[in-house]
């Protein structure tokens, strides 16, 4: 029987470690994704996940359910990729993916199967996704965040708009604002007419 995010934070509250064990699995793999694509150092994202799960179990005791545990969460961690962002210069390193989108699952036989997975094509496929990495990098911090959190995260506008402390309406022209942001980028790019209805 499926149990909610809320009631395994109320389990947790009572010291149950594998409820917060089951949390971790549930979240950790989209949350480093989200770190990942707020602060563009993959390494660095682990990290910060780490930190988030923390502070999520140190304030366990004293967890209430008033709002989603999933907006709860990524609130944690957004605040987190903020002061990161704010203490430390940018840097232009950007670490390579492997071949694979991240949370692909491909087995061998498949990729020696499937026309997509050749060289050239996947060699293709990692230069888009690291040209879209670099230029959601250059999106203001509030953009990138909304439009990460709406796309990637698949979170409800009303969810960013808690996280983020504003509006959904606000949220809304954050991510119009991001979205043309983007289009343009990628267009100066060579991409961006190119991606048809793929995320932006």
């Amino acid at each position: 029987m499926f149990v909610s995010d809320e009631d395994l934070m109320m389990k947790c509250r009572k010291g149950d470690m594998s409820a917060f064990e089951l949390l971790v699995r549930r979240h950790q793999n989209p949350l480093i994704n989200y770190i990942h694509r707020s602060i563009d150092d993959y390494h660095r994202s682990e990290d910060l996940s780490q930190e988030t799960f923390l502070r999520v179990f140190k304030s366990a005791s004293r967890y209430e359910p008033t709002a989603s545990f999933k907006s709860w969460l990524y609130t944690i961690a957004t605040n987190l990729c903020r002061n990161e962002i704010r203490n430390r210069s940018r840097r232009n390193t950007y670490y390579l993916e492997d071949l694979v989108e991240e949370g692909e699952d491909i087995h061998h036989t498949e990729i020696m199967q499937d026309t997509r997975y050749l060289p050239d094509i996947l060699l293709e496929k990692k230069e888009q996704r690291q040209i879209i990495r670099k230029a959601l990098a250059q999106l203001p911090e509030n953009q990138r965040i909304a439009l990460t959190l709406i796309t990637y995260q698949e979170l409800r506008y009303e969810e960013v708009a808690e996280i983020l402390g504003c509006s959904v309406g606000a949220v809304k022209a954050l991510i119009h604002r991001a979205r043309q942001k983007m289009k343009k980028l990628l267009i100066k790019a060579g991409i961006g007419e190119e991606r048809g209805n793929e995320k932006i």
